[in-house]
């Protein structure tokens, strides 16, 4: 009875330790396998965590409210002032200092005052200092030069092909050589007006011609526009504001 139960007692520990021997390896792996997936969440964590830093541009164009007017991302501006997503970097830069300076004026607005005066109001104190740097500016511009133009507004009243042609040929003979082909490529110090909000275009022009703005290019541009009737401005305005300046 004796070997019987030491028999009993021996062959399971035998077993054990056999099969348990023989597992071993296995359980080692699998902890291995376990600590270095492990050691890989840890190294992705942190990437999966880090969030794509904001442009400081963008960080100083929300902090000076540009985005209250021109709207977000420099698209979506309210009213007539321009969307500036994609304009010229240096054209922004000299405009904003012109605004700044109060050389750069225009027709009223809705308030009576000259279309500029809100701009400028939010850029000096009462004092008249400048509330933003010249590198601030440069900033803003840079940023707002690098993101993709608005797309073009629908025309608040159908507009069909054949003004779109007048448009383009009246352009072609009145703009092209300073504003380049199909307003995309503009002469030092121009603006790229392709795609811009047609009521923007009107009224700037309209201001060129009457000299209400006269500050930068607009004496050049005077010369060219100043017999030009309202109803010719706002046909090469209609081929301007409907040119997608996304489309590939």
């Amino acid at each position: 009875m004796k070997m019987n139960t030491v028999g009993m007692v021996l062959i399971p520990a035998f077993v054990a330790f056999a099969f348990g021997a023989a597992s071993q390896p296995a359980i080692a792996d699998t902890g291995n396998n376990t600590v270095q997936l492990a050691q890989q969440s840890e190294k992705k964590a942190p990437a999966a965590k880090k969030k794509k830093k904001r442009d400081p541009g963008k960080k100083l164009y929300m902090l000076n409210t540009c985005i209250a007017c021109h709207g977000r991302n420099g698209k979506g501006a309210i009213m007539n002032f321009p969307n500036l997503a994609g304009q010229d970097l240096k054209y922004m830069i000299a405009q904003t200092k012109l605004i700044i300076a109060g050389k750069r004026t225009g027709s009223p607005d809705a308030t009576g005052n000259p279309r500029s005066e809100s701009m400028r109001g939010a850029l000096i104190t009462p004092e008249g200092k400048p509330r933003i740097s010249n590198d601030h500016i440069k900033q803003i511009a840079t940023w707002l030069s690098k993101m993709e133009p608005a797309k073009p507004q629908a025309p608040e009243q159908a507009v069909d092909l054949k003004q779109i042609k007048q448009g383009a040929k009246l352009y072609k003979k009145k703009c092209r050589s300073c504003h380049g082909k199909g307003g995309l490529k503009p002469l030092k110090g121009y603006p790229i007006i392709a795609g811009q909000k047609r009521g923007y275009l009107i009224i700037q022009t309209k201001d060129i011609r009457d000299k209400k703005r006269t500050s930068g290019k607009s004496k050049t541009m005077a010369a060219v526009v100043k017999k030009m009737t309202d109803e010719q401005i706002e046909t090469i305005a209609d081929y301007l504001s409907q040119i997608d300046r996304t489309a590939k």
